[in-house]
């Protein structure tokens, strides 16, 4: 009995950083890419709360990643601030960079250069925006989309599908 129990109470606390590894980190200080410190447990993949730094990588985040030079997460629920570059593969939210790179996003990407290599739902600001699709508006000196159904305000505008292919101040599809 004395065995059964003392092997239960091991098992019990081998699990016991297994189960805490999953629980997310609340507040995230980055120096650059992987070396940071996150609080809770020092897990720094998931986020719910704050990844500040000079540059970062998480896998997801639920809240704000902000950092100087360069963000990246795979998953974001929030926003993302750079000065340099912020890159996601899913995003809900903003994106706020010099450069904005997604693959999906839903919400904003505002920045000199957005570009989205699949679909943006919602707005891209800056000076380029580039799109596969678009749901939406892209508002800037130049505006490119290969499938659109919303509006492109700008010098240039570049839509395969739009009313024409290029136009100048105004193009779309409805």
């Amino acid at each position: 009995m004395k065995k059964l129990l003392l092997l239960a109470v091991l098992l019990g606390a081998l699990s016991f950083p297994a189960c805490a590894a999953t629980d997310p980190g609340y507040f995230k200080l980055s120096l650059w890419d992987h070396i940071a410190f996150a609080i809770t447990n020092n897990n720094i993949r998931e986020i719910q709360g704050a990844d500040l730094g000079i540059g970062s990588q998480a896998y997801s985040i639920t809240g704000v990643q902000w950092d100087l030079i360069w963000a990246e997460t795979t998953y974001l629920t929030g926003a993302s601030l750079a000065w340099g570059i912020s890159k996601t593969t899913q995003a809900t939210g903003a994106q706020l960079a010099f450069v904005t790179m997604s693959s999906d996003i839903t919400g904003a990407q505002l920045g000199a250069v957005n570009l989205s290599s699949r679909s943006v739902v919602g707005a891209q600001i800056g000076f380029y925006n580039q799109a596969e699709y678009i749901n939406g508006v892209q508002f800037g000196l130049v505006n490119y989309a290969k499938y659109i159904y919303g509006l492109q305000l700008g010098i240039f505008n570049i839509a395969e599908n739009g009313y024409l292919p290029a136009m100048i101040f105004i193009n779309g599809r409805f």
